[in-house]
Parts: C-alpha cells; sequence; structure tokens
C-alpha cells in the first residue's frame, strides 16, 4: 500500500505540461511587475531572491528562472554583479490588471459629517487611487441601512467583479452576508471580519493591549485600571492582554471597568469624579473612550499626565486634536495589505489553500496624555 506521504511526494514531483509552465510564466510575470508597480519601484531597485519569489507565488523554480530570464531579455530587469537582479526600468501595468474591477463593500453613514474619515471611507479612497494607478477600478457598495444584501451580491454579478473587499460592521450579519458573497463564487477578502469562508486581515488585539501595558508599566505606573466595552470581541481581547502583560511582569493587576459602547457623558463623569483619583493611569481599549476619560478629567481639574496618564488605541484622524498616547492602527496599511491579498488570489486564481487570518502589528505613538510616574502622586486605595 502506498503511504499518504509518498502520494505526496509523487504529486509534487508531477511534470508540469507545456500549457501549464506557459501559464505559471504569464502569472509570474504579471505578480511581480504588479507587485513592483505597488511598491512604486524605480529603476535600479532591488529585485527579491529566487527563493523568496518561489515562496511568494508558490511556483516551481524553474519556472521561475525562465521568466526572469524573459524580463532580461526584454530589458525590464538586469543582472547587477555581487547584488543580484535588479529594475531596470519603471515596471509596465500587468495586463491582468487592466481593466480589473473590484468591489470594496461597506458601512458609511452618509449624512454624518464624520463618516469621511472613518475606516471604510479612509481605505477606499487610498485602494481606489492605487488601483486606477493598476489600469483597474473600484467599486463601493455602501451597505448602511440595507435590509435585503442579496440585492448587493446580486449587483456585483450584474456588474462582473472580479473581486471583493469586505469590511464588516461589528454586527450580527457579517457571517450570513460573508456567506451570500462566498456564493459568488469569486476572489474574496475580509478586513476585520473573521471568518472561515475566505482570507482575514485585522489588526493584533493581543499584541495592541501588550504595547499598552508595557507603555504604562515602563513609565512605572502600578495603580492603573483598564475601561472597555464588554460587548465587543476585539475589546475583551485587548483588557485580557492588558492583564496579561502586568501578570507577566509581576505587576499588581488592574482594576476593569466596563462601559456601554454608546456611553453616555454622565457615565463618564461619574466614573472620574468618583475613581480617578484612585488610579496613577488609565488605559482606554480605544481613543473614543480614551478621549471621553480625557475631556471628562480635564473638566474634573484634573492634570493630565501629571495626576493622571491616560492612553487609548487607534489614532483615528477624528481624534487626534486631543493629543491622546495611543496605539496606532493604520487604516491605509490594513487596505494596502488586503488589497495585496486579493491581488495574489485575483492574479493566481488557480492556487487553492484553506483560509488564513493575518494580523498586522501596531506601533505604539507617544504623545501628551501618558508621563513618567511621580512617587509624590502615590494613590490611595
Amino acid at each position: 500500500m502506498i503511504s499518504e506521504n509518498t502520494m505526496q511526494q509523487n504529486t509534487r514531483k508531477k511534470r508540469l505540461t507545456a500549457p501549464e509552465v506557459m501559464q505559471l510564466q504569464v502569472l509570474c510575470r504579471e505578480r511581480l511587475l504588479a507587485d513592483l508597480l505597488a511598491q512604486d519601484a524605480n529603476p535600479g531597485a532591488p529585485i527579491a531572491g529566487e527563493r523568496i519569489l518561489c515562496q511568494r507565488y508558490d511556483i516551481p523554480l524553474s519556472v521561475l528562472r525562465s521568466t526572469l530570464a524573459e524580463l532580461k531579455n526584454d530589458g525590464t530587469i538586469v543582472s547587477a554583479p555581487r547584488s543580484g537582479m535588479r529594475l531596470a526600468v519603471k515596471p509596465r501595468i500587468p495586463k491582468s490588471l487592466i481593466n480589473a474591477n473590484f468591489a470594496f463593500i461597506g458601512y458609511i453613514q452618509e449624512n454624518n459629517p464624520r463618516s469621511r474619515t472613518t475606516r471604510p471611507a479612509v481605505i477606499c479612497a487610498g485602494l481606489e487611487r492605487i488601483l486606477n494607478e493598476q489600469g483597474g477600478q473600484i467599486q463601493f457598495f455602501n451597505v448602511w441601512g440595507v435590509k435585503n444584501f442579496q440585492s448587493i451580491a446580486d449587483e456585483i454579478i450584474k456588474r462582473k467583479v472580479d473581486a471583493i473587499l469586505y469590511i464588516g460592521n461589528n454586527h450580527t450579519s457579517s457571517g450570513e452576508e460573508l456567506r451570500i458573497l462566498s456564493e459568488i463564487g469569486i476572489p474574496m477578502i475580509s478586513i476585520e471580519t473573521e471568518t472561515v469562508l475566505c482570507d482575514t486581515i485585522y489588526f493584533d488585539n493581543v499584541q495592541i493591549g501588550q504595547t499598552a501595558a508595557a507603555h504604562i508599566l515602563d513609565l512605572g505606573h502600578r495603580d492603573v485600571c483598564v475601561l472597555g466595552f464588554p460587548e465587543h470581541n476585539w475589546s475583551n481581547i485587548r483588557v485580557q492582554s492588558i492583564c496579561s502583560e502586568f501578570l507577566k511582569r509581576g505587576a499588581k493587576e488592574p482594576h476593569i471597568y466596563e462601559f456601554s459602547f454608546h456611553l453616555k457623558a454622565a457615565d463618564i463623569n461619574e466614573f472620574i469624579r468618583s475613581k480617578a483619583t484612585l488610579y496613577s493611569a488609565c488605559i482606554a481599549v480605544n481613543d473614543y473612550l480614551g478621549c471621553k476619560v480625557l475631556s471628562a478629567a480635564r473638566g474634573y481639574g484634573i492634570l493630565v499626565p501629571e495626576d493622571l496618564s491616560i492612553m487609548g488605541a487607534d489614532d483615528l484622524l477624528d481624534n487626534r486634536h486631543f493629543n491622546l498616547t495611543t496605539v496606532q492602527l493604520s487604516d491605509m496599511e490594513l487596505g494596502r495589505t488586503a488589497y495585496t491579498l486579493l491581488k495574489e488570489k485575483f492574479l493566481n486564481p488557480q492556487i487553492s489553500r484553506k483560509s488564513e487570518s493575518h494580523l498586522l502589528t501596531c506601533p505604539l505613538v507617544v504623545r501628551n496624555t501618558t508621563g513618567q510616574y511621580q512617587k509624590s502622586n502615590q494613590k490611595v486605595s
């Protein structure tokens, strides 16, 4: 009896037919040009090594080498002594991306003036420019207030869309919407809504919590509170991660306070009035909550960061005038990464694999609302 491993080895060693080789060469060329174009690479830019490209594009070394030889022959790349390959001319738009028609599905409350700075709006605007530069177009489908999501799927089919980027709205229908979209049978990436139906990309909430906790602990704070929204999973993950970082460092576990996502000013004012003096630092799970705490603290005459250090997470444009110390969740980095994954699926449709989750790490941004712990301001529980 032939073992499963032997069968897999035989499958991998199967010789490609001439048409298969030619198809892989075209796909490899298109994807390499698309990547160079997305990087805005100029003549002289280095080309990644052969083994890296083979893994990135999931193709045999022989196919890659023949593709690179073709690119050398037509003057697109050149070999540089002791430094590998370099780009010789500005890359042309890949034929596969010319007239590519991508759909971006998101929630934007159009009658809200702040909607232009929300995550879906920022990502869509940025990706539209990128895809336009590469010869394609993005069509935006706003599903705010849409009661029959099947109508969105029908319109996508009618417009002959080639691929889908989906960003949910932290609501219960996301799973059903993704199921409807998956039945269309075209490449799809989900942003911030986890699913087994397609690849998902979202921010690493564990790392976000660790980064926030590490910053506060490094400043010497030990009497700390954490404010979160228990109805949201991303908030719970961040809170748990913050607490884990405190325990890992042997620090006293922070006190946790829970609020409704649709919190009222009175709730925060009451917290500041009755609890804020017990702590030297406060970590909010996002900037929306952090800015509410900051405004309330100033209203009660609490000096920030002298009396109370405050930090959040997001770094959304709407809140930057508060100068809040935060963990930056870059909307455009999220969008670019999602687009890169979707482009790979679009240019290489014959690759079949399990759906994966991709996490983005987020950097700390230190501003005016956190400071070194002062022993003279020691809190009394």
